[in-house]
């Protein structure tokens, strides 16, 4: 057997595992995962759109000269997306404080960053806002 071919089965292999880790990884962990990926770009706004009719979601991740929209091929709940959202940023920013806004709004800040979950649930659409109290470096 080529050395090749004794690559390709490897890399098959190592492929499928990673297939089968994703299948039971929960939406709020891949959620959480895909927001550490952009982090560092300090993104301003983060939404989930959910299409009901094909049973999935997107996920759009925006800031200065940032634009990036993720496909997932399952529905995520609003409340997996908010939890990974805020997971990620408490690991890179710390803690995060709750202040309630009104009935369906939170704000979540430290002395870093400010985070305004809006969910605007009939439209299927949930938006994440984010401020970040000081400046680039």
């Amino acid at each position: 057997m080529s050395i090749n071919l004794i690559l390709l089965s490897v890399f098959l292999v190592i492929m499928s595992e990673d297939a089968n880790v994703n299948k039971e990884k929960s939406p709020g962990e891949i959620v959480k995962e895909l927001v550490l990926q952009y982090i560092q770009l300090r993104p301003r706004k983060i939404s989930l759109k959910l299409y009901w009719e094909d049973k999935r979601s997107t996920i759009g991740i925006n800031g200065d000269n940032l634009n990036q929209t993720i496909k997932h091929p399952q529905t995520i709940d609003f409340t997996s997306f908010a939890h990974g959202v805020l997971e990620a940023y408490r690991e890179v920013y710390g803690e995060l404080e709750v202040i309630p806004v009104s009935f369906r709004e939170e704000i979540y800040r430290n002395d870093k960053v400010s985070i305004d979950l809006y969910p605007t649930g009939s439209a299927g659409i949930f938006d994440i806002f984010i401020e970040y109290k000081n400046k680039r470096k």
